[in-house]
């Protein structure tokens, strides 16, 4: 059977094709990758198997298309303002981050990807690379551009630090809504992540650059 090539879709196809997408995100994440057939997708979405087949030629190529539209979608919003003050684009950052990840897709998506990953290697590595690193990259091209300014008060290895802020940022609140635990109110988010960035900011910033890993 042919199968469509993304890149040659037309409108109507593309279209169709992010259709099958979003409904299929629906069943995927309720039920779980092992527990969905393409016939339960095609229920949802309607028409024939061989019409999925043609956009999908397998259940993993869906659900890679399903891990990376959702991740573009819930990530799509986080932005870093270069801001020169440094604890304020920190807190803004920090807020948008948590918001996301704690968000229904967030937690849906990190629950089926974490569930999935050891018998889809590749869908892990898709994952960080559609939505860990791309996040951390943000945050690490803003760090460099803070050495460039205040050379006398540097952030060691900018890839390594915007990794650990976010995953200070994270704390065991991710966790444990993840498990099933409560979200946080607006007001408890803030203090949340002015915490991390003031563990963050203490530990981060020196005057004597620390030593660099790789």
């Amino acid at each position: 059977m042919k199968t469509l090539a993304h890149n040659a879709l037309s409108p109507k196809e593309e279209s169709r094709r992010e259709e099958i997408i979003a409904a299929s995100a629906s069943v995927f994440f309720e039920k779980g990758f092992s527990r969905t057939s393409m016939d339960d997708v095609i229920a949802i979405i309607g028409g024939s198997k061989r019409t999925l087949y043609r956009y999908f030629p397998s259940k993993d190529e869906l659900f890679f298309a399903v891990v990376t539209g959702v991740a573009d979608r819930t990530m799509e919003g986080l932005k870093v303002k270069h801001n020169r003050d440094l604890r304020q684009t920190l807190m803004t950052f920090g807020e948008g981050y948590l918001r996301t990840v704690i968000s229904p897709d967030g937690l849906s998506l990190f629950r089926a990807v974490s569930s999935e990953a050891p018998h889809l290697p590749k869908l892990g590595e898709r994952f960080l690379q559609d939505a860990t690193n791309r996040v951390s990259q943000l945050l690490a091209d803003y760090f460099e551009e803070q050495n460039q300014r205040q050379p006398a008060e540097p952030i060691g290895n900018p890839k390594l630090a915007a990794g650990q802020f976010l995953a200070l940022v994270r704390g065991q609140i991710h966790i444990a809504a993840l498990l099933g635990g409560p979200i946080p109110s607006e007001g408890d988010l803030v203090i949340m992540v002015s915490q991390a960035v003031e563990t963050f900011l203490h530990g981060a910033v020196s005057r004597k650059s620390p030593i660099e890993t790789s």
